[in-house]
């Protein structure tokens, strides 16, 4: 049987179109926030491999701009990926109970936000399946309202973009 090369950046970016087409749709969250995660687990690397701004970094950033500290990345990383539920579907070990809690979801869209941030930052807006996440949010989340207060805290935030 015949082997295939694939770029890192393309497998992620088939996994974050599906998981963005399932929970546009209304379908398995499940899945969603596993493809999400997956897709995040390569992109944060790609990000990171291209001198850039992974979504952990700016959200240590935040957290320190907020808090006056800032976790280690790896520890950090953990942490959102165990409030965004990617990792309870991810890893089971012997000592687990066999139930979750997880408000599925919210843990689906963040999941895809996160994978999305650090995916329109290697390839940037203009992919379908990024538009249409995005006007989904602008028009479910009042994203006039968000502007709003995105421009009242604005130096101080866009000061932690690289």
């Amino acid at each position: 049987m015949a082997t295939t090369k694939y770029l890192r950046l393309d497998l992620a970016a088939r996994q974050l179109e599906t998981a963005v087409w399932l929970y546009l749709n209304g379908k398995d969250r499940f899945s969603v926030i596993t493809l999400a995660g997956a897709a995040s687990g390569i992109l944060t690397q790609l990000v990171l491999n291209a001198n850039k701004q992974p979504f952990v970094d700016f959200a240590r950033l935040l957290m320190n701009e907020l808090s006056g500290s800032t976790p280690p990345r790896k520890r950090f990383n953990r942490h959102i990926n165990v409030q965004f539920g990617i990792d309870v579907l991810k890893h089971h070990a012997a000592t687990d109970p066999p139930t979750v809690e997880l408000d599925v979801e919210h843990s689906a869209e963040r999941a895809v936000t996160k994978a999305l941030v650090d995916y329109v930052e290697l390839r940037g807006q203009k992919e379908r399946f990024v538009i249409a996440f995005f006007n989904w949010m602008w028009v479910s989340r009042d994203g006039p309202n968000i502007m709003e207060k995105y421009a009242a805290e604005s130096d101080r935030i866009k000061r932690l973009r690289k």
